[in-house]
Formats: C-alpha cells, structure tokens, sequence
C-alpha cells in the first residue's frame, strides 16, 4: 500500500513537471485556499427596451386653502376733467331768525327743565318740580325766585300731566289761583282770567277768611281749602 501511494505520488510530480498549465485531479491536491477579494465593478450594460405610452390623467385633487390677499397695486393715473353739468334746481331759502327764535325758545326750555326731578311736556310748556311739599306761599316763592310761575293747566291734557308727579300718600299740588274774594276764583295770580278750570264737587269754596288756596287733587278736580299752610307739590311751569 505504501508502495502504490508512493507511486501516485511521482506521478502526479512528473505530470506537472512534463505537462506544465495541465491540471488534474489527483489525491495530492493540496487544501483549497480563502476566497479572494471582490473585483472592481464590471461595465454598464445595455439599456432596457424603449419607454411606455403615458397613461391616462388622474382625477383633479380638492381646492386648496385660498392665499393671503396681495399687495394694493399702484394707483392709476388721474383721468381728466370731465365735461360740466347742467346746473341743479335751486335749493330752499335759508332759515331766518325768526324761524329760528321758536327752536331757540323750546331748547331754552329744556335746558331749564332737564334741572328737575320731575318734567312733564305738554305741546310748548314743561311742568317742573323736585317732588317736594310746602305752604302755598313757599310754592309761590319758590317758583318766582327761579323766574318761572306756580303752573296752572289751560286745558285737559295739561291737568292730567300735572297728575303724573303724584307718589305714595302726596296727592295734592298748589294751582296759580287767585281765590281772594276780589278775584271770586277766576283770575290767576297775576290777575289773567282763567281759560280752564276743572272745580270739584261743590267748589269752589268760599274760604273761611279773606283767603283760600287751590289744589289739584289725585283725580284732577281743583279744590279750595282755607288752610293754606297745607303741605302739597309745588310745581311750577316753564
């Protein structure tokens, strides 16, 4: 056995010897070595074949957000003067001061009346008051001090105005009545004959004495009453 390994031996040298390049199989090939490194990239190759028809569009997207508002452009240039037109109807007179002296008047008025606590309006006159009680003669005096006069209503509506300062228990205002027995309960007191009155049941009352006053009740009928020290509204008018 040795012997025939011996010989396979020789062989194999003397074919590499005789035969250089030839490789054979034989049994005195040596162990296979470690792969060596990759080599370096080969060549591009052909391009593939020619490109595909596009397809068919796809459906359009949802509107998107509206953006900011740009800047203002520049202004334009000025046109020119266009022709004239025909002159407009003539316009009403201007108001004269004497159009002017009723306004003047009624906001006088006002500015006087809006001072109160209490201001009722009845055409072109205010009744005033603070909604405070006092003799007849504190009524006159306090209404004659301020320029105005103790208020005395010429008609309906003016009485029933005079009604609306009444509250609580307080339902008696003084009248601008002259009702000494010289003036017999027709006259204010100024000596004006009266162009309305609306008397109670039985009025007017003789006074006891040589005096009487007027008041408005709570219904709006006018009474007299000899105790002029009597605590009611004093109400003046403008």
């Amino acid at each position: 056995m040795a012997l025939s390994r011996l010989l396979t031996l020789g062989l194999c040298v003397l074919s590499l010897l005789v035969l250089p390049g030839q490789m054979e199989q034989c049994e005195c090939q040596g162990p296979r070595g470690l792969p060596g490194p990759p080599g370096p990239p080969g060549p591009v190759g052909p391009s593939g074949g020619l490109p595909g028809r596009p397809g068919p569009p796809g459906e359009s997207g949802p509107t998107g957000l509206s953006g900011p508002p740009g800047f203002p452009g520049v202004s334009g240039r000025v046109g020119r003067d266009g022709v004239p037109g025909p002159p407009g109807p003539q316009g009403p007179a201007g108001a004269t001061d004497l159009d002017l002296e009723p306004l003047q008047e009624s906001l006088v008025k006002l500015e006087l009346a809006i001072n109160y606590d209490f201001a009722r309006r009845v055409d072109k006159k205010y009744f005033v008051s603070h909604k405070r009680q006092g003799s007849f003669d504190d009524a006159v005096q306090f209404c004659t001090k301020r320029g105005l006069v103790l208020a005395l209503p010429k008609n309906e509506e003016e009485n029933t105005a005079l009604t609306q300062v009444f509250e609580g228990a307080f339902n008696n205002a003084w009248l601008n009545v002259d009702n000494s027995k010289e003036g017999k309960f027709q006259l204010d007191l100024k000596g004006h004959p009266l162009t309305f009155s609306k008397w109670g049941d039985g009025e007017p009352k003789v006074p006891n004495g040589d005096r009487g006053c007027t008041m408005l009740t709570e219904s709006g009928a006018w009474q007299v009453t000899s105790d002029c020290s009597f605590n009611a509204y004093i109400m003046c008018e403008i």
